[in-house]
Parts: C-alpha cells; structure tokens; sequence
C-alpha cells in the first residue's frame, strides 16, 4: 500500500484509456485525472506535511484530498486517508474565532463519513449553514451553485453532445437566478462561450467565501459525472428549503408583533424562492435512468428524506397559521400569500413527483425509500391543511 513515505507519484493526466467525460459517463475528474490524484499516498503526504509545518486551517490540502475523492468516488476512498483525516483538528489563532477554522471544521464531516454516511454529509449542510449564519443570502448560494453545474457541464461538452441539453436547462437556470440576459446557442462551440460568459459574470456577484465553499462542498460517492449535478441540484433545493423554512419563522414572529405588512413579504419572498426550482427541474430531467440507478446504489442512507430544513417548513406553517388565527389580525391580510405559498410548495412536489417517475420508476429512491411511491403521498400534504380558499357555488 503507499504510504506517505512512499516516493512521490508521478505527476500528469494520465493517459485518456475511459469513456468520454460527460452525460452517463464518467466526471472529467474520473477520465482525465492527474496520475497524483490516483494515488491515495499524495493526499497522505501532503496531510503529513501540513501537520508537520504548523497544521494553520488556511493552509489544509484542500487540493489534494479533493483531488483524490474526485478521481476515485468517495466510497472507494481507503481506511487510511480516512483515518488521517478523522485524525484532523481544526484549530485557528488562540483567542479568536478563525473563520478558515470554522470552514474545516464543518467541511470535514463530509469526508471522513465514509459509506456510512447521511444527507447532511452528502452535501455539506454544516458549511451552508455557517455561511448562512455568516449573512450569505440564498440568492448567493443559488448563483454560486449554478455556476458550478454550468462551467462543469460545458467543460465536457465538446467530447460528449449528449450533454447539450443539460447545457441549455442549466445556463437557462443560471442566467434567470443570477438577473443576467444569456442567449442560448444550438452549437457546442458557441454555447460553450455563452456558458463562460454567464459563470464569469454571476461569479463576480458572489462573495469570495461562498464561492469557496461550494467549490469544496463536491465529495462525490462515485466517480459518475451525473451525480456532479445531482449533488448540486440537491444543494440548491436545499438552500431553497432554508429560505423558505427562515420565511415561514420570521412571518410567524412578525405575525406575533402584529407586523401583516412583513409577514406578507417574507412569504412573498419565500413563493419567489419556489417559483426559481422550475429551471432547476429542468436540469435534473436531463439524468438518465442508469446513471440514477448508479447513485442510488451507491447512497445507501443519504436520502432527501433526512433533510431538516425539509421537514421543518412543513411543521412551522401550521404554527404560522395559528399564529394568525390568535393574534387578531384581519385574515385576509394574509390568506391570498399563505394559499400561493401553499399552491407554489405543492406544485414543487408534484414536479419533483413526476421527474422521479420519469428517472426511476417505481423503484425505491435514495437511500432506501418508497421513491415516487413516497413523494406522490407526500405531494398530497397541504402546508396549511385548515386554509381553505372559497370554493364558487354551483
């Protein structure tokens, strides 16, 4: 086994011998990697070296551990760089919070898992929420993380014209979350362009911090380039299911301080958040069956189901509606918002129901679950199961 004593590997692509990256195959990662990336003991060695220097979170080989999972899918990363990294203890200057410390911190969950990991290691929930409690903006997020599947998915579209659709959904995405104009052209050559064009202006919106977060937020289990953008495409949800979830709380307490007028932007803001997954959705349609049969084998224990920003928006809108009910303010102060965001909610679910029928059938979903079978009956539940608009007679 190579150790970090070993001789350094030799370093350059390695030969192309794979598929073309791209539309079920493998990541450009995978078919084209540095010769170090494949070797286990170049991630090793540089960890060793950190910690021989002086272990600063600043200076972590990011790179090379990153580098190595990329190449080879996180599920076939070996015990002893899992070891070493669960060996890891972020620490910044003595007497200050350090924010490269606190980054580390929550990043490394999403590395040392394993395969015996969960929904919030799979995407790295830990490092949006303190970018969150750090003031990032959803919008932010959304943009960064779109940017991310555009540039990913033109740098493979010259070998692999499958991958102009997907090219297309995504730039359309990103140019509606980031408010910039973008046509969309019908050759490879041009909408590659377009597609550097589009990631170079929303880039330049986005703090430098979100955008080193979601660049290390990519621990992929396999070494498929379909789950790339399944992985992005969850993290916008979720990042979505956040603002919504911080929506629906802020409108409760502005209820509670007899503030209609805030209660009723906030949830303006939240169906606005809502109506921008339809281009997401879009993207998704473009995974084929196999390449979803791929990762649902190989995320055993990471489904959606586990997401607590998920959850927590359906359990927080009844509140929100009894909040309204005892605090004395006229109902139709609210009631028109609280029905879209109840209509915008359910038609998410009802789109992310039929994809799922269009990708995997009725077999079970990741992590084991009933798949459509489970997300038709959860598309049935209301938000706000006691509000009912008038229903004309006759």
């Amino acid at each position: 086994m190579t150790t970090a004593l070993s001789p350094a590997p030799p370093t350059g692509p390695v030969p192309d011998a794979t598929p073309a990256p791209g539309v079920d195959g493998p990541s450009l990662a995978a078919a084209r990697p540095d010769r170090a990336d494949l070797d286990p003991g170049h991630a090793l060695g540089e960890l060793a070296r950190w910690r021989r220097e002086d272990a600063a979170a600043d200076r972590f080989p990011y790179r090379a551990v990153l580098g190595h999972y990329r190449a080879v899918g996180k599920n076939a990363v070996g015990e002893e760089l899992l070891t070493a990294l669960r060996a890891v203890e972020p620490h910044g200057p003595a007497g200050a919070v350090d924010p490269a410390a606190q980054l580390l911190a929550d990043w490394l969950p999403q590395v040392v898992d394993g395969q015996q990991g969960d929904y919030d290691s799979y995407l790295g929930t830990p490092v949006y929420t303190s970018l969150t409690a750090a003031g990032a903006g959803p919008d932010q997020v959304i943009t960064a993380l779109l940017a991310e599947v555009v540039a990913t998915e033109a740098a493979v579209l010259a070998g692999n014209p499958a991958g102009l659709p997907r090219t297309r959904a995504a730039l359309r995405a990103l140019a509606a979350a980031a408010g910039i104009p973008a046509l969309i052209p019908g050759e490879s050559e041009d909408l590659v362009a377009a597609c550097a064009e589009a990631v170079a202006v929303a880039r330049q919106a986005v703090p430098a911090g979100v955008l080193r977060a979601v660049e290390l937020t990519l621990t992929p289990t396999t070494r498929g380039h379909d789950e790339q953008m399944f992985i992005r495409v969850i993290q916008i949800f979720e990042a979505v299911f956040a603002a919504v979830g911080r929506a629906v709380a802020g409108a409760t307490e502005a209820v509670a301080a007899g503030r209609a007028d805030l209660a009723r932007d906030l949830l303006a803001e939240a169906v606005r958040q809502l109506a921008g997954t339809s281009g997401v959705f879009r993207v998704l349609t473009t995974m084929p069956k196999d390449a979803f049969a791929v990762i649902r084998a190989n995320t055993d224990g990471r489904s959606a189901v586990q997401s607590r920003s998920y959850r927590g928006v359906e359990r927080s809108c009844p509140t929100l509606h009894l909040a309204l009910l005892e605090s004395g303010l006229p109902q139709e102060e609210l009631q028109p918002v609280m029905a879209e965001l109840d209509e915008a909610w359910g038609a998410m679910k009802r789109t992310h129901w039929g994809i799922t029928m269009k990708i995997i059938g009725s077999v079970p979903g990741t992590g084991g679950t009933a798949g459509a079978a489970y997300l038709r009956e959860a598309a049935e539940a209301r938000l706000f199961p006691a509000l009912r608009r008038a229903q004309p007679a006759g």
